[in-house]
């Protein structure tokens, strides 16, 4: 393989071709990658909002049952989302086509779902024997099309 004086040998053709596929290749999977992102934000977008929209009724809720019983979930009498008067009442609650605080409802594809637990005071990763301590612990889930998309948790004392 010698160069003369008309060009390039074979090699490095193939050589700088073989660099100009490899690039090509790496910047059509950028683009796909971004395309993918771009099309999955306003889902993203949708759950945080459902997501922190749970978080602020749950701290709208007053966190001590007015008749005074420390049990979770919802007393006799409480049947449906409605029905809801205190945190604890939230425990096992899921929305199918939540409603935001404004009414706004947001399909058949979403569901938002809570849990609540007592957990130690030492230790708020431990879970307690229900109403057995005044911390609670409060998980939501947001799910699209039955695939989680958001989940965080609060702690919440059970104060008058």
């Amino acid at each position: 393989m010698s160069r003369t004086a008309d060009g390039f040998t074979y090699f490095e053709v193939l050589l700088a071709s073989i660099i100009l596929a490899g690039a090509v290749t790496c910047m059509g999977l950028a683009l796909e990658q971004s395309a993918s992102v771009t099309s999955n934000a306003p889902i993203v977008a949708t759950a945080d909002y459902l997501l922190q929209d749970g978080f602020a009724w749950v701290r709208s809720l007053p966190r001590v049952d007015r008749s005074g019983s420390t049990a979770i979930g919802m007393e006799a009498g409480e049947t449906a989302i409605a029905d809801v008067d205190d945190v604890d009442d939230l425990a096992g609650v899921s929305e199918a086509d939540p409603v935001d605080r404004n009414g706004t409802g947001y399909g058949a594809d979403w569901s938002r779902s809570f849990t609540v637990e007592s957990v130690t005071l030492a230790d708020p990763t431990v879970a307690a024997a229900a109403g057995s301590t005044p911390l609670l612990r409060i998980r939501i889930v947001v799910k699209y099309q039955k695939i989680e998309k958001a989940a965080d948790t609060i702690l919440l004392s059970r104060t008058p």
